[in-house]
């Protein structure tokens, strides 16, 4: 289990999602290794924290996707405005790859949005999705507001719930169909082209293996070779 901000490998979250600090973000071969594809950044630029801030170190050769949502770590910071974003960003990444989300350490700023994602993923709520990000990497750990504002999000996302419940059913026509030829299926309308029909073939597979391997994982780390960082 990770359990310094200088592990050589980031946390396996998801079967999709690390957790990790900016020793593995600057880490290319390690990054290469573990298939990622996407990077969350969620520190500001260097030019506006010096401490605390950690450049996106290979966007010029665009070697990843980028993504940057600049977040003190601090008790004044609102972080409710970035979390839709950066969850569409995490979830995108699935379809590609893998993705590392990374502060300055891998303790509050990235596991807030890793437990948001989690949050929204499968419907659960604050203290079990931090759980799950804890028992995969235990220095995981929110500052006291954005514990606040994370059990606010999850307060929203229940009372959204029931408006998704109630939405409006679309019935088909009444009474015996006839079988589904060729005619008739292009008649229906157009369909998902191949690759995004396997894109979703993709996402049920993830779920499932993340179901499968939910117990078998041992210190959160999960089967799959080693990558050894060279940094």
């Amino acid at each position: 289990m990770s359990t310094r901000d200088d592990d050589a490998e980031p946390s396996h979250i998801l079967e999709h999602v690390f957790l990790g600090s900016r020793t593995h973000a600057r880490d290319k071969e390690l990054l290469q290794c573990l298939r990622i594809t996407h990077v969350l950044n969620v520190t500001p630029p260097k030019k506006m924290d010096p401490v605390a801030g950690v450049p996106n170190f290979f966007e010029k050769q665009k070697l990843f996707t980028y993504r940057r949502c600049s977040i003190f770590d601090n008790k004044a910071e609102d972080i409710s405005g970035v979390l839709e974003g950066c969850i569409a960003f995490m979830d995108q990444a699935k379809y590609y790859g893998r993705i590392l989300v990374h502060c300055n350490k891998g303790v509050s700023r990235s596991s807030s949005m890793v437990v948001a994602y989690l949050m929204k993923l499968r419907s659960i709520s604050f203290e079990q999705a931090l759980t799950f990000v804890v028992e995969r990497r235990s220095i995981a750990n929110p500052n006291a507001s954005f514990r606040l504002q994370l059990q606010e999000y999850g307060r929203r996302l229940q009372r959204s719930v029931p408006k998704e419940k109630n939405a409006r059913v679309v019935r088909g026509p009444i009474g015996p169909q006839l079988p589904p030829t060729e005619e008739s299926a292009a008649a229906i309308g157009p369909q998902l082209p191949p690759h995004l029909l396997r894109a979703q073939e993709g996402d049920k597979a993830v779920k499932n293996t993340e179901a499968a391997t939910r117990g078998t994982n041992e210190g959160g780390r999960w089967a799959r070779p080693s990558c050894k960082s060279k940094t």
